[in-house]
């Protein structure tokens, strides 16, 4: 897994337009649209849609941050990576996309990735290999719901937020910008989370 949340895969574009598989009116002045597509056999959501609102619930300054989000859309699956963002240039909107996961929940990372991190996954309670060339991880469903919310979701809306807060076409901070959005928001948010989700680690 190539340390970076975006997807080498999105919809199919045509004539610079996105081709949704299901047509929606555009909603973004009503709230974003929640979409929910089946994952191929062999893969699972880690969470639900009700989980992803009660998710959101906890999140300070929500509606600052989702401002033009108009859609989330808990998606098939990629093996490649865990999340991905789109921005819509002639809507100036966004959307966001959780990929479902293997079901045996085991993910292998490359080492720096899982370095940088390590310190979420042992918050968390994730078990852990470390190969030469590979580290080993077995998630809980618990963990695994825990790590795309609290960081997956919160990187990709770290992009968002990033994109609309350019100001006259200006550049966005990429990456790095949405690294630091969903780590530096990951311990103000893990106590609420526990609160409402309970401990990853399955204790109290």
């Amino acid at each position: 897994m190539p340390p970076s949340f975006n997807r080498r895969t999105a919809p199919k574009v045509k004539d610079g337009k996105v081709q949704w598989k299901n047509r929606h009116r555009p909603t973004v002045h009503n709230g974003f649209v929640l979409d929910r597509e089946s994952p191929r056999r062999g893969y699972r959501h880690v969470f639900s849609k009700q989980d992803l609102r009660d998710f959101i619930e906890i999140i300070p300054n929500w509606s600052r941050y989702s401002e033009r989000l108009e859609r989330i859309v808990l998606a098939r699956n990629d093996d490649e990576n865990d999340g991905l963002y789109d921005f819509y240039h002639r809507e100036k909107t966004g959307a966001i996309f959780l990929h479902a996961w293997r079901e045996d929940l085991w993910v292998e990372f490359n080492p720096d990735y899982f370095d940088d991190h390590q310190s979420i996954m042992e918050t968390l309670g994730v078990a852990f290999d470390r190969g030469s060339d590979v580290v080993n991880c077995r998630l809980t469903e618990a963990q695994a719901r825990a790590f795309m919310l609290l960081h997956v979701f919160m990187h990709e809306l770290g992009h968002h937020y990033d994109r609309i807060s350019q100001k006259n076409g200006g550049t966005c901070r990429g990456e790095d910008y949405a690294e630091r959005f969903a780590n530096s928001r990951f311990n103000e948010l893990f106590p609420a989370y526990v609160r409402v989700f309970g401990h990853p680690k399955g204790v109290a």
